[in-house]
């Protein structure tokens, strides 16, 4: 598996139910980004069963994203924050690709799904640059979107 830098992590938002004219949603000046997996498990131990140790038995898996962006200012529509666009509980299209190419301008979209945006906080400190926090909660599969050429 390669190994990515944060600096080629490229995260795109959509409305998962786009208008004709909707264009994703770049998170842009991101600092930090954070994919969580996690497979959860029920215990399948009886009173038959044998030895000291409790089995596990896989019922669900899960994911969810946070990262934290600077807020900009800018006039580009596809490259800000767009906060406005941003609504606690709305379903977003979340797409994951690594930039690659010169200068990091094109990108191969690696991972795709539907996740809520469950938490959403914005911290204005004085004489600091204000930060933008997001947390996506999976609203089903996350996928491995294979390339183009494949």
């Amino acid at each position: 598996m390669a190994t990515v830098k944060g600096q080629n992590l490229r995260i795109f938002l959509r409305s998962a139910n786009p208008g004709p004219s909707e264009t994703p949603l770049c998170i842009a000046a991101a600092t930090t980004c954070t994919l969580h997996c996690a497979l959860d498990v029920q215990e399948d131990t009886t009173k038959d069963t044998e030895g000291d140790w409790i089995e596990q038995e896989p019922v669900g898996l899960n994911w969810d994203v946070q990262t934290e962006a600077l807020v900009i200012d800018t006039i580009n529509p596809d490259t800000e924050h767009a906060l406005d666009r941003l609504t606690v509980g709305a379903l977003f299209e979340v797409s994951f690709s690594k930039a690659s190419g010169q200068d990091s301008e094109e990108s191969v979209m690696n991972m795709k799904g539907i996740a809520i945006l469950s938490d959403l906080q914005i911290t204005a400190q004085n004489q600091e640059f204000s930060v933008c926090r997001a947390t996506f909660t999976g609203h089903g599969e996350l996928g491995i979107v294979p390339p183009n050429n494949e």
